[in-house]
């Protein structure tokens, strides 16, 4: 195993995934330390409060004013760090003012009392538990600063403020040899929460050997959850097979209930067959298909960005010259698939069959792919039997597709026009309560040019969309090189390249930045997360099932 050697011991990798997973949750740690520190400081208040007239009121006033604004920082702190908001130094930051507490507090028993109160204040035992507490923030640097904070803090004051006020003869408690005798007890102190927290660091690493052994696919190590849908889940993880080589994957794994399913598990393979046959820069690569465990899983191409569907919902209408871009890169990956053929040099004729935004992927950089085959078929093998289901969604089916009838790669075309329509005009062409006129002779109303609700779109990208939604598959653009060569002859600053391609890549990462939005991967069926924060959105339009008499089912997944 790449993350474990054969003695069970992690390996670098293995440390360095924990140690990404220590630093993950340090603002929450930090958040949980700050209200703690807040109500024991406000326990605090109340003590000094109640041990007023035996301290006297100017000390207990003071130490009961110094409370306040520590449990008014660590409760703001904690409102902070709950809304996300962290920075690494502020561990340290704290840590100081933590063992700062102690300080103050020996200086009010010198200002109010007197150097043997300061001295043998039972407060001091605070420096130890503030010590040990350090340790808990799972950092043993940072555990050993705090000894050796408050070992220099006590030194320090002890000879330069209380020794100074002291009078012969000096008892022998507080003597220079006896109080260089409690630093040193601090310091070791400081050393013992830093052992503690390597042990919590190595108890952790013997943890994460036990719980994540059922998440090491072979070589692929999981890392967090980017989407899931009914029957698939899609992980965000490393394939490190040994030699140290290191490579970022995206691993979609059937959910255990459907594990045991031939039907599913034979449109997986299938899938992923279809997958490692397309190899070409506009196409997600499938790397690796297999079995571990009570599962089967697909290793792809990890993509760092996001679907066009969510790009569309964050940003709204998109500029021209990147609808052209992401027009031309896709006629040309369809075009490799309609003309893609066999070993033996038979072709495949292969229709995707669920090309929409959802499944075009984008990236930072400004590159195009298109994703899940999940229901990709050879459009040959759907005339000749007669009795395979046509799949698709709603609202991106071409009339013969939902017609029923014999279709080719001309019905991927169809859908690519609504799909960039959609992407100029920020509306859908067509709806799920319109998917009835789909089977209609004639085109719908709703299918007008981009122009007619953005007059300063070029005429040129309006006639290739139209061609592409001709709703006689004769008139329709023939293939996807033809569609690229239309978007290709479009100049100035419309033109896809350069134009249209920086446009995108800056699009994409400023979308990104503004709404944080995480990686983008290939997933059977989109979902979004709770906290909002887009992997992916599931499908608003549900999926079509056609039968081969062409009635439409709602509803159906594949």
């Amino acid at each position: 195993m790449p993350l474990f050697h054969g003695s069970g011991r992690v390996t670098p990798l293995g440390r360095q995934l924990l140690a990404e997973h220590i630093r993950s949750d340090t603002a929450a740690r930090e958040a949980s330390v700050a209200r703690f520190n807040s109500g024991v400081c406000c326990i605090f208040i109340l003590t000094a409060l109640a041990l007023g007239p035996l301290l006297g009121w100017p000390r207990a006033l003071s130490v009961a004013g110094m409370c306040v604004l520590y449990a008014g920082y660590y409760a703001w702190l904690s409102r902070v760090l709950d809304r996300g908001w962290f920075h690494p130094a502020l561990c340290w930051f704290n840590v100081c003012l933590e063992t700062a507490a102690g300080a103050w507090i020996f200086l009010f028993d010198i200002l109010y009392g007197d150097v043997e109160q300061a001295l043998s204040n039972p407060s001091t035992v605070l420096w130890s538990t503030l010590i040990l507490l350090a340790a808990l923030r799972a950092n043993r640097g940072l555990a050993f600063f705090a000894g050796c904070l408050v070992t220099a803090e006590m030194l320090l004051l002890y000879f330069f403020v209380a020794l100074p006020r002291m009078s012969e003869p000096i008892t022998l408690m507080f003597t220079p040899t006896l109080m260089v005798q409690r630093g040193v007890y601090y310091f070791i102190t400081g050393v013992l929460a830093a052992f503690i927290a390597s042990h919590l660091t190595r108890k952790a690493e013997e943890a994460l050997h036990a719980i994540r052994a059922k998440d090491l696919l072979g070589k692929y190590f999981l890392h967090e959850k980017l989407g899931v849908g009914g029957m698939a889940e899609v992980f965000r993880a490393t394939y490190s097979p040994e030699g140290g080589f290191e490579k970022v994957v995206a691993i979609k794994r059937i959910l255990p209930a459907y594990a045991e399913d031939e039907d599913f598990v034979t449109l997986f393979r299938r899938e992923a067959e279809l997958g490692s046959l397309l190899n070409h820069s506009n196409i997600v690569q499938v790397f690796d298909v297999g079995r571990f465990s009570d599962t089967y899983f697909m290793a792809m191409e990890f993509i760092e960005g996001l679907s066009l569907r969510e790009l569309i919902k964050l940003h709204g209408r998109l500029p021209p010259e990147v609808v052209a871009y992401i027009g031309a890169e896709m006629g040309q990956a369809l075009d490799y698939v309609h003309r893609r053929t066999a070993s033996d040099g038979v072709p495949l004729n292969l229709v995707h069959r669920d090309v929409n935004p959802p499944n075009i992927l984008l990236s930072r950089i400004g590159e195009v792919k298109l994703g899940d085959f999940g229901v990709a078929r050879a459009a040959i093998h759907v005339r000749l039997t007669q009795v395979d289901r046509v799949r698709g969604k709603l609202g991106y089916l071409s009339p013969e597709q939902a017609r029923g009838e014999p279709f080719d790669g001309r019905a991927d075309l169809f859908a690519l026009g609504l799909t960039l329509h959609e992407a100029l005009t920020g509306r859908r062409v067509v709806s799920g309560e319109d998917v009835s006129d789909m089977t209609r002779s004639t085109p719908p109303p709703s299918i007008l040019p981009p122009s007619t609700i953005r007059p300063e779109i070029p005429p040129e990208l309006d006639a290739a969309i139209m061609g592409l939604l001709q709703w006689r598959v004769m008139d329709r653009t023939p293939r996807g090189l033809r569609l690229r060569e239309q978007l290709c002859a479009l100049t100035g600053a419309f033109a896809p390249y350069p134009h249209g391609q920086e446009a995108l890549a800056r699009l994409v990462q400023e979308t990104m930045v503004h709404k944080r939005v995480p990686v983008a991967v290939p997933t059977p069926e989109q979902e979004t997360r709770p906290e909002g924060g887009p992997v992916f959105a599931r499908s608003e339009e549900p999926t079509a099932v056609l039968s081969p008499k062409g009635s439409i089912a709602a509803g159906g997944k594949d």
